[in-house]
C-alpha cells in the first residue's frame, strides 16, 4: 500500500486498478465520498490534469495536480 496521501487517493479512485483514472472512475469515487461532480466539473478537472490528453489521469498527472 502506498505511504503518501496522493498515491492512496489515486489508488482509491482507480477503480479497476489499471494505473489510470477515467472520468467515470473519478465520478464514482467522488460519489462514494458523497460529493457530487457535474459533467462540467469533470471536463474542467480532466482539462487541467490530463497533460497527455489521453482521456485518463495517470499517477504522475494526479500527483502533480494534487501538489499544485
Amino acid at each position: 500500500m502506498a505511504d503518501d496521501e496522493a498515491t492512496r487517493t489515486f489508488e482509491e479512485f482507480d477503480g479497476d486498478d489499471d494505473g489510470y483514472i477515467t472520468a467515470e472512475e473519478f465520478k464514482l469515487a467522488m460519489n462514494a465520498r458523497r460529493e457530487e461532480v457535474s459533467g462540467d466539473d469533470l471536463e474542467s478537472i480532466f482539462a487541467h490534469t490530463d497533460d497527455d490528453q489521453d482521456g485518463r489521469i495517470n499517477l504522475a498527472e494526479f500527483t502533480e495536480a494534487w501538489n499544485a
